[in-house]
């Protein structure tokens, strides 16, 4: 063993030590209470108490959701260690274990989301509202056995509050007062018969915006949402249950929580001033300022509309003591963005973008009864997509670069990609209890999945919509934007042959995998129990919309008196083809639950390899390169559990240490001013950086939760309650290519609900990140900023500031 990794293993064992030590100090002084209530989660599809589930599980109720204030995903991420939640310019990524999906329409997500048993793998969809929700379950490390092919990093499964027996209804309002935000929500629930229930949840939010764009004179992003779920169950026999689910979720955004952070000259400034320098010094355009002070300048109109829509149909079959499941999931989701992508007063980089994605997805699986010796589940799942997603920058009369580049002037360049795929699986699980004490679980999924995708970048006129076939405009865009493209083949002279040129290509995956899983558990006492694990994840390769390059397709094809590339670009797919991943993970953990039932103390030690990570990083120009890091190593400590200090005072915590570390990433792109020091592509050009040994993105050190849930009776059915959570999260990097300014520090998230609350109506007043920090939550090089201006100038998400809020909810 390294001295390193010597040092790590140490570094992980002493704060394992110190809870246990805290935890066993604090026992005699707890005063005596009734015992935590039991959790129950679904993490192994199968309803079972948390504290006996042998893997690594974070879970919050759905009146922990409510009290908190949880509206998204970004919100709980908060109340979380070890996963994280970022929008950027054109995707959203959630990671867990620092593990995730970067920029790319093409890509499933690593972490796989399953709301009500279907699955939501694409990015879109992680901005999906929270409403009326029974619970949240996180699971860390690869899900591939019971989850899927893509649950490589985790998997979030979210489960909808179900129609009940009795007549319920309940409505609430909060109004925030700093930035005018206002939430409704409604729900009504009861029996229509004696064996049918139904449900109806609907929430309606306007926002204001919390950041200024002093150019528009406008608050943003002003954001409205409004969602719908009609949800029945029905007891169709003594043998059936059925149920049923449709729901919509609208949710549009004028302008965006962006702004310009920094502006600094490179070396190889052809101007030797700063960007911001450059628009009004030589451009005579307005300047823009570069603080992190939630105030942007942006010339465009922005705007994002989505429509998700999801039916879900469900039947629980009662087959002698098995249970036969099935489960279809129709979903399908559209939007539409215009992006000022260029984030500055000047109109250089405008993008629009459109998406249409519609799934099919089919589970059926047998479960054998509980409290046998040996228990199983075994299962099939099917399911079909297409999705079609374009883009175009319009480079109108009065854009920076049409006046620059006059053959540019009213054209534009467009993406066109579309994808299908069907995927199977087989999968399968059992747990033979070899004693009272010790439990055996083999478990295994065998995925088949095929692909096929087209994708072209064309110039087209703004006046017609018509295709261009000029090589001057061609080839002036590939070097302008750094964008291989059909009217490229040549150079502007119409003669000289383009070494890479063209995009028109298209493509097919066939891939299957194997995932197998062995888990021991052995139980030490009835209230202590011990596991360790070994399984296996993968996640599908494909086909990546955002690359701007192809590389050398058909260079020969159109040119066959040219001389042959090198034998590392043979495959026509390079820059548009991506490979899958694989993982190894183990893990070795302790659940115990002491002090008769009242405090409850879990931690997981973990280490996973992942090969041919999936990769999208900045071009330095307007596009994403996609590519595979050969080997990466993730490896840490999870602690969490609650603790019943007096029957009306609860305490959860959570920590996390995170060692993540590149072993062999020699393709990475650079960042603004770095020297390329390895060749990608062959053609003995260094065109790349060696991030080898380095961190990841998103992957901070140390993370911390904390949370007190405080009641207390005030007599006549009226309670004081108070709910006060804290998130520390140590420094990490958000540049997504590793810039070294990228780096933040470590930042503290706290909030606070106060309350009364009696038996059918509530008030309260809730505080979010209280100690107001400003968070940047990602950060990338302004388009065109490096290549055309010589200068390091980002862009920057900042994470919504302090804000009050006063809520009333009525139950009935």
């Amino acid at each position: 063993m390294s001295r390193f990794t010597q040092t790590k293993m140490t570094f992980i064992r002493k704060p394992l030590a110190i809870a246990i030590g805290i935890a066993a100090a604090q026992l005699s002084a707890l005063t005596a209470a009734q015992g935590l209530e039991e959790i129950i989660v679904t993490s192994q599809k199968r309803a079972e108490n948390l504290q006996e589930v042998p893997l690594s599980v974070a879970t919050i109720s759905g009146e922990k959701l409510e009290s908190a204030g949880i509206e998204n995903l970004g919100d709980l991420t908060l109340h979380m260690p070890n996963i994280h939640f970022t929008e950027t310019g054109l995707s959203t990524q959630v990671r867990v274990r620092g593990i995730g999906s970067d920029n790319s329409q093409g890509f499933e997500q690593s972490v796989g989301m399953y709301l009500d048993g279907v699955y939501y793998g694409r990015a879109q969809l992680f901005r999906s509202p929270m409403m009326d929700m029974e619970r949240a379950e996180l699971l860390r490390g690869p899900q591939s056995t019971l989850f899927g092919k893509n649950s490589i990093a985790g998997a979030l499964n979210l489960t909808s509050a179900l129609p009940t027996h009795d007549f319920e209804a309940r409505a609430s309002v909060s109004q925030e007062l700093e930035f005018n935000t206002t939430e409704l929500n409604g729900m009504l629930s009861g029996g229509l018969s004696d064996n049918v229930q139904a449900r109806l949840a609907i929430r309606h939010l306007t926002d204001d915006g919390y950041m200024y764009n002093s150019y528009l004179d406008a608050d943003q992003p002003e954001r409205t949402e409004d969602s719908a779920r009609l949800s029945v169950t029905w007891q169709a026999s003594d043998n059936l249950d059925i149920y049923v689910k449709a729901e919509q979720h609208t949710f549009e955004t004028t302008g965006r929580a962006i702004e310009i952070t920094q502006d600094e000259v490179l070396a190889s400034s052809p101007y030797g001033l700063t960007y911001n320098e450059v628009l009004q010094g030589v451009l005579s355009r307005p300047g823009f300022e570069s603080e992190t002070d939630l105030i942007r300048q942006a010339d465009t109109a922005e705007h994002s509309d989505n429509t998700i829509n999801n039916f879900t149909f469900k039947a629980d079959y009662a087959l002698g003591e098995h249970t036969v499941t099935w489960i279809t999931g129709l979903l399908d989701f559209s939007y539409n963005e215009l992006c000022d992508c260029d984030f500055v007063p000047a109109d250089i980089v405008p993008v629009e973008l459109n998406e249409d994605y519609e799934q099919t997805s089919h589970e059926i699986r047998i479960a054998s009864p509980m409290g046998e010796t040996v228990e199983w589940l075994a299962g099939a799942f099917i399911q079909n997509y297409d999705q079609v997603f374009d883009d175009q920058i319009n480079l109108a009369e009065g854009n920076v670069l049409a006046d620059t580049y006059p053959v540019l002037t009213n054209t534009g360049i467009r993406r066109d990609f579309e994808q299908s795929s069907t995927a199977w699986a087989l999968f399968g699980r059992a747990t033979w209890s070899i004693s009272d004490a010790w439990h055996l679980t083999l478990g295994a999924r065998y995925t088949e999945e095929t692909k096929d995708a087209t994708k072209e970048v064309n110039a087209v006129s703004l006046i017609t919509d018509e295709v261009l076939s000029d090589p001057a405009i061609g080839s002036t865009y590939m070097g302008v934007f750094l964008v291989e493209n059909n009217t490229a083949f040549v150079g502007a002279d119409g003669t000289t042959p383009l070494m890479h040129a063209g995009y028109d290509v298209k493509g097919s995956r066939d891939e299957s995998a194997f995932t197998p899983l062995i888990n021991v558990e052995y139980d030490i006492s009835g209230d202590m129990m011990m596991y360790g694990s070994f399984t296996t994840g993968f996640k599908a390769g494909g086909f990546d919309p955002r690359s701007n390059r192809v590389g050398l397709f058909d260079f020969r094809a159109a040119n066959p008196a040219a001389p042959a590339p090198p034998a590392e670009e043979e495959n026509p797919l390079q820059y548009f083809e991506f490979d899958n991943e694989t993982a190894n993970a183990m893990e070795l953990g302790m659940k115990n639950t002491l002090a008769d039932g009242r405090l409850e103390l879990n931690f997981a030690l973990y280490h996973t390899t992942y090969e041919d990570l999936q990769i999208s990083q900045f071009d330095g120009g307007v596009g994403f390169n996609v590519g595979n890091a050969k080997e990466t190593v993730v490896q840490g400590l999870e602690v969490d559990g609650r603790w019943l200090v007096v029957d009306n005072l609860t305490a959860f915590y959570g920590f996390s240490f995170l060692d993540f570390e590149y072993k062999d990433f020699e393709n990475g792109n650079c960042f603004a001013g770095q020297t390329p020091n390895t060749d990608s592509d062959g053609d003995t050009i260094a065109d790349a950086c060696d991030y080898t040994g380095k961190r990841g993105v998103y992957t901070p050190e140390m993370t911390f939760n904390f949370s007190l849930d405080y009641v207390h009776s005030l007599g006549n059915n009226i309670d004081f309650i108070s709910v006060l959570d804290w998130q520390h999260v140590g420094a990490h990097q958000v540049h997504v290519n590793l810039d070294p300014s990228g780096e933040i520090d470590g930042y503290n998230m706290m909030g606070l609900r106060l309350g009364l609350e009696s038996n059918n109506w509530s008030v309260g007043i809730l505080g979010k990140n209280l100690l107001d920090e400003k968070v940047v939550t990602y950060t990338g090089n302004a388009p065109l900023s490096d290549s055309q201006f010589g200068t390091n100038t980002h862009y920057s998400f900042v994470r919504r500031p302090m804000t009050i809020a006063l809520e009333a909810t009525y139950k009935y």
